[in-house]
């Protein structure tokens, strides 16, 4: 603990002289969030800790993916997201593993019941169809229910924008024969909207395993392709009905595992649709939304075919009440149906939220969140959750944030009924989190910065046991610091950011490290340098430190531990704009210093490798 302290120590030295050395002279609110709490809040006013992903930034990346743009965020790590690129994607949110965050498309949840731990794969996302990200940090699971435990990621996607007809289109080539393709209009008429998005990615990518003898393996390249539509009604004053799809088909390759070529295909497919409905009047605003999420995913390998199928009916109805400058209120109702189908199992469960939350404010800057939700399983029973944030605004500049709050994960239906190990009598995992920290903000000078610390415990951890099957055994507890700091002026950007994070599994009384492939250091930088009126420049670094990772021996069949070296990944890319702006040509260069690294034991990543392309907004 006596590091991250003394990083605290420090950095909080530092904001204070910063502090006394200049006064703003206007208030700056920060961007309107929503994942935060269901409604727009400012950055100042949110309760936890919040990280956006704008529009531009998105656009400042034309060559990255979902997984990658995550991958360069504070606090965010995606495993594989620098490996094969068709390697599968693990999001690790403050060091959680992928199963603890909560994937969002719009605000509402796109869990996959029959994946490992429920997981949202990332590879069936495409970023053309993206507006902004939100990402969350702590638990909220009062507002979002099962498996936000670390936090929330919400994927908003791209929204209809004034003028009856907008194009947007890009083509670009890269390194391993990568096409990327796509397409997309949309337009706002008064009464309705519309948009539509259609892309294709392929790549022969390169082998997912790692070869250290003999031939070369094989190419594992995967080819998806997603479509997107979406039609906005306004058919009364104030009364929205927004229906929606989005469908997204995954076709790759994959190798046995550490050090083994093989010949094996993945292939998944994802449907995602429903409709938003929202009504406004004077200070009532009441929002419902009913999506259903289908997804498919088939493995062939040697030993067969592995086919699961799976569903989540979600429907989520909140209202908001804001009368009075000093309190609002926002009250819902969450019904989800989760589904599961393999090899002749059919089953299903029920998941009834009521929720509650207040925000209460204050003349004098202090202000709270409070928040309470019951859960009403149809398997396990009932649990219940809480969230008691409280912040206080020293003055313009200055932000004093904690908080403390629960959360869960309910059983998937693999565990429950799977053909391995299932276990109809599984309890969920249960956690307690506490967040601390400062956050800065000085608009004359375009600088912020933020230090927080959190410590994460969560009981009744789900494990596989050899001879018993899925039981609730361990308990976990993690805890780190997050420093950050942004600079902003001219139309450029740049950022820094520290990660501290320490963490054990008890299990029998017994401690030990639980951070595979999670490392307790880590220093990103985002540059983003806008050179002249067309044309840019951008650089993301990022440090990884020593981890520690466990692989499957076939020789002597059993997991064995390693030390992973760490690494430093550079990536510089640039953007010339012609057409006011209609027009852009960009190229990127990854891993510029050539490095040799490993993101997962005997598995391959990439040395330096290009991509460039033209991008069209009319």
């Amino acid at each position: 603990m006596k590091y991250p302290i003394t990083i605290i120590t420090t950095v909080l030295l530092a904001v204070t002289q910063l502090v006394h050395a200049q006064v703003a002279d206007t208030l700056d609110l920060g961007e309107i969030v929503i994942t935060a709490s269901k409604t727009p809040t400012t950055e100042r006013e949110t309760t936890k800790p919040v990280t956006v992903i704008s529009r531009a930034e998105i656009e400042q990346q034309p060559s990255a993916s979902v997984a990658e743009l995550l991958n360069q965020q504070n606090g965010l790590m995606i495993n594989g997201a620098v490996s094969s690129p068709g390697k599968d994607k693990s999001v690790y949110l403050r060091g959680a593993s992928t199963q603890y965050t909560l994937i969002l498309i719009d605000g509402y949840p796109v869990t996959d019941p029959s994946s490992e731990g429920g997981a949202f794969d990332l590879r069936l996302m495409s970023l053309e169809n993206v507006e902004r990200i939100e990402i969350v940090k702590g638990s909220m699971s009062t507002l979002y229910g099962s498996d936000a435990i670390s936090g929330v990621i919400n994927i908003i996607t791209k929204k209809p924008e004034a003028g009856a007809f907008n194009l947007y289109a890009k083509a670009a080539y890269g390194s391993f024969n990568t096409n990327e393709l796509s397409l997309g209009a949309n337009g706002n008429a008064g009464i309705a909207s519309y948009k539509v998005n259609v892309s294709r990615d392929f790549t022969e990518g390169i082998s997912e395993a790692e070869s250290t003898d003999g031939p070369e393996f094989g190419k594992d390249g995967y080819e998806r392709i997603y479509t997107s539509a979406e039609i906005g009604i306004e058919p009364l004053r104030n009364f929205n009905i927004t229906p929606f799809v989005n469908y997204s088909t995954y076709d790759g390759d994959y190798d046995d595992g550490a050090f083994a070529d093989a010949n094996n295909s993945y292939e998944a497919s994802l449907l995602n649709t429903g409709a938003r409905f929202q009504f406004t009047s004077g200070h009532f605003n009441i929002k419902e939304a009913v999506t259903f999420t289908q997804t498919e995913r088939k493995f062939t390998d040697q030993y067969g075919v592995f086919n699961p199928k799976a569903s989540l009916l979600n429907s989520d109805l909140h209202a908001t009440y804001n009368r009075f400058n000093s309190v609002r209120f926002l009250a819902g109702f969450s019904y989800q149906n989760l589904g599961f189908e393999l090899d002749g199992i059919d089953e299903s469960t029920s998941l009834v939220s009521p929720y509650l939350t207040v925000y209460l404010k204050s003349n004098v800057g202090l202000n709270a969140e409070l928040g309470l939700r019951v859960n009403n399983h149809s398997e396990y029973g009932s649990n219940w959750t809480f969230n008691v944030a409280p912040v206080f605004n020293v003055n313009e500049e200055i932000k004093l944030l904690a908080s403390v709050s629960s959360g869960f994960k309910a059983p998937t239906l693999n565990e429950l009924f799977g053909p391995f190990g299932s276990n109809i009598s599984l309890e969920p995992q249960k956690s307690l989190t506490f967040d601390g920290g400062i956050e800065y903000r000085h608009s004359a000078s375009g600088f912020k910065g933020s230090v927080i610390y959190f410590k994460r415990q969560i009981e009744d951890l789900i494990s596989y046991d050899s001879n018993l099957g899925y039981i609730n055994i361990n308990e976990q507890d993690d805890y780190g610091v997050e420093v950050q700091a942004e600079y902003n002026w001219a139309g450029s950007r740049a950022e820094v950011f520290y990660n501290f994070l320490e963490g054990a599994i008890t299990q029998n009384g017994e401690e030990t490290d639980n951070l595979i492939r999670r490392p307790d250091h880590a220093f990103g930088v985002n540059l983003f340098r806008q050179l002249t009126s067309n044309w840019s420049l951008k650089l993301h670094g990022k440090y990884v430190g020593e981890r520690k990772d466990l692989y499957f021996n076939m020789n002597t069949f059993t997991n064995e531990s390693v030390t992973l070296d760490s690494y430093v990944l550079i990536n510089i890319g640039s953007a010339y704009t012609l057409l006011n702006g209609s027009l852009t040509l960009f190229t990127d260069i990854e891993n510029l210093l050539d490095a040799d690294y490993t993101e997962v034991y005997g598995f391959n990543t990439p040395g330096i490798h290009f991509k460039g392309g033209i991008r069209l907004n009319y």
